[in-house]
């Protein structure tokens, strides 16, 4: 009994983790990982598409393996691109809002008619963080805007185009990296905003959009008056999705792999997405020493519950 055990287990962990890949496509040790971890999604970038034929023939070349179900991509517009440049590209989302909801409605479709016919199904896009002023925020033209009413509007139509061609957009970055100055590629930054007013302004795309989308991105951001954990990590913030926005989706973490969370180990932080509430984990790197660590992690972590 212990063997199937075991394999009920690691399919569990998997079924609870993006991975990438590292190049254009498949190695024979990558396509030996993907058999061992079996996750439930890829997630592609610049490094894995020559082209959009080239990434069509790379998803194709994934079929064998059936527990994945999601092939995802970060193709927000503006300076968040991975495909090639083409007619479906999209500028900055504040320039999208600038031109108005026919324009913007006009060229988000595009995108995601061309994401569907590539064989991507989500796009981790639309960005809902509110622009807090060009030299104030880290977000800066990434939003739609600087109040939520804006973002609300403009989000809902990228999430209403995607949909409309297959693909399951994933609002983020949970609660809001409007406030935030310090990029959570390099390390973790503080909400410089009280809850009360993060959950009346920041937060509102979410009450409003969470359950439209089906899928949210919980971000590595830090609010002391909530939890001493990032939001990614942490119960506290999962409790508040799900208990006050009565988010009834799925949650995903922003890449576990950022320096934000260099404080903890591989395994620390397998340990702490276990017991965040948090749906699904996502490992961007593409290094497989790294996803091996982390899947087995999680067996672990589910060995142990």
């Amino acid at each position: 009994m212990i063997q199937p055990k075991l394999e009920r287990l690691k399919k569990e962990a998997g079924s609870r983790m993006f991975v990438s890949i590292s190049g254009t496509s498949l190695s024979k040790s990558e396509f030996s990982m993907l058999r061992e971890v079996s996750p439930c999604g890829l997630i592609y970038f610049k490094r894995n598409i020559e082209s959009c034929e080239s990434l069509e023939s790379l998803i194709k070349s994934t079929k064998c393996f059936e527990s994945i179900e999601f092939h995802s991509i970060d193709e927000e517009g503006g300076r968040v691109r991975r495909l090639p440049k083409g007619e479906y590209s999209l500028p900055s989302m504040k320039e999208l809002a600038a031109c108005g909801e026919e324009y913007a409605a006009e060229r988000i479709e595009i995108l995601a008619q061309k994401l569907s016919e590539t064989g991507i199904n989500m796009n981790m896009a639309p960005n809902v963080d509110l622009r807090s002023g060009e030299d104030n925020s880290i977000v800066g033209d990434r939003s739609f805007g600087e109040n939520p009413e804006t973002v609300v509007k403009f989000a809902s139509i990228y999430i209403e185009k995607m949909k409309k061609h297959g693909v399951f957009p994933v609002i983020k970055h949970f609660p809001g990296h409007g406030t935030t100055v310090i990029d959570s590629h390099s390390e973790l930054p503080l909400i410089n905003k009280p809850f009360k007013d993060l959950f009346n302004e920041d937060i509102v795309p979410y009450r409003r959009l969470a359950n439209k989308a089906g899928f949210v991105m919980k971000a590595h951001l830090l609010l002391p008056e909530i939890s001493e954990l990032p939001a990614s990590l942490s119960p506290e913030w999962d409790k508040i999705l799900r208990n006050d926005l009565k988010f009834l989706g799925i949650s995903m973490t922003d890449d576990i792999e950022m320096h934000a969370l260099d404080v903890f180990s591989a395994k620390e932080k397998t340990e702490l997405f276990f017991k965040s509430g948090t749906d699904k984990l996502l490992i961007c790197s593409g290094k497989e020493e790294m996803i091996l660590e982390m899947h087995e992690a999680a067996v672990k972590s589910l060995e142990d519950k």
